[in-house]
């Protein structure tokens, strides 16, 4: 019987070990989480197949003697995800994480030797953004072969502050260099400000949107995988529009590090928590005034020639948060690792092929109730 151990069962993993419960019937997982609470909500979803264990990956050493594959979904990932990466090691496991910036993607990519000694794969960044825009990069450059370029770009409206870890990403992302891929050689852009914008048509209901540089880190990995490939960038947008530049304010104040505690009367205060507090309290008060309605959506463009001609486009929106999206990515990645055990080494989720995992994507979202008609091919835009 085939075992799985998630950690990390917040919003993300939850909805992760939903799918997979679903997809692998046969299959028991281990829930591993700091916060018994949310453990308690993973084996109430099916206490036969689940079991719960206590752990806090910052801190300490995981046991994986038995399992099979283990799905990090304990972010923020620039706050350290290598060490589940060497546990995985040690014990043989194949290792997935949803890790979506740099600092995560560099610490896993530079296990490559060490997991191709081990037999072992490794991959980082197979969810939603990175993951999902991956595998559309991926399907595109095979069937484009003159493409020499790829543009990634993601919008997201969550209607709660959401978890703590995702705010933290977002305000990190605000003082972290981009990567960019650009005419074959690596430069740094500054995330989320005016100077980087440009403008992409979407599928309704989002229609027409300005996005920023932003430290992802799909140019990393598609460049690894992809040598012919001149050019790569990754773009992003929070909804509704302000809060681009309320994040990128945030950020670069103060909350967007994580090197200092704040002494509130005699309790040392992380910023970004104090901030992820008191949001969830005007939310809990019904004092947050909130504009549209849930919303993730991502666009892929594969670009050739010396004018950077958009070739093939793949867009993809669902009326969802970017929890569902972004599980949905995780348990697609699990599912596909396991049908088909990924090479050796240290990979970008480019690495599981993106035939199955498209099509299983598509085929879970659509039976979820959300992502619209589907993955999109019809939308082409060049940016201005």
């Amino acid at each position: 019987m085939v075992s799985v151990a998630i950690v990390g069962v917040g919003q993300m993993g939850g909805a992760a070990l939903r799918i997979l419960l679903e997809e692998l019937p046969d299959a028991r997982f281990v829930a591993m989480d700091r916060a018994p609470e949310a453990l308690a909500r993973a084996e109430a979803l099916d206490p036969r197949r689940v079991s719960g264990r206590v752990v806090d990956v910052s801190t300490e050493e995981v046991d994986l003697a038995g399992v099979d594959l283990v799905l990090n979904m304990s972010g923020p990932f620039f706050a350290g995800s290598g060490s589940l990466a060497q546990d995985a090691l040690r014990s043989g496991t194949t290792y997935i994480d949803i890790g979506d910036d740099l600092e995560a993607t560099d610490s896993i990519l530079a296990l490559d030797a060490a997991a191709k000694s081990a037999g072992v794969a490794l991959i980082t960044g197979a969810g939603w953004s990175p993951g999902v825009t991956n595998w559309c990069a991926a399907r595109l450059l095979d069937e484009h072969p003159d493409a020499d370029g790829v543009q990634v770009v993601w919008a997201t409206h969550e209607r709660n502050p959401g978890g703590l870890a995702p705010l933290r990403h977002m305000l990190h992302m605000a003082v972290s260099p981009c990567p960019v891929w650009s005419d074959g050689r690596w430069v740094e852009s500054p995330g989320f400000v005016p100077a980087t914008a440009a403008e992409f048509d979407f599928p309704e209901p989002l229609g027409r949107i300005e996005a920023y540089d932003t430290a992802h880190p799909e140019p990393r990995t598609l460049a690894r995988t992809y040598p012919r490939l001149r050019n790569a960038s990754c773009k992003g947008s929070l909804r509704p529009a302000w809060a681009n530049a309320a994040f990128s304010t945030l950020g670069r104040i103060g909350f967007g590090y994580h090197d200092l505690a704040i002494d509130v009367a005699g309790h040392d205060v992380e910023p970004a928590e104090f901030l992820w507090k008191m949001m969830w309290a005007r939310h809990s008060a019904g004092l947050r005034r909130d504009e549209g309605v849930a919303l993730t959506a991502l666009l892929v463009q594969v670009l050739g020639g010396s004018d950077a001609e958009v070739l093939g486009s793949l867009a993809v929106v669902d009326d969802a948060p970017m929890s569902r999206g972004t599980g949905l990515g995780a348990a697609v990645a699990a599912v596909a690792a396991l049908r088909e055990p990924p090479p050796a080494g240290a990979w970008g989720p480019e690495v599981l092929p993106w035939q199955f995992a498209l099509g299983e994507y598509e085929r879970i979202g659509l039976e979820l109730g959300g992502f619209g008609p589907g993955i999109q091919s019809s939308i082409v835009s060049v940016p201005e």
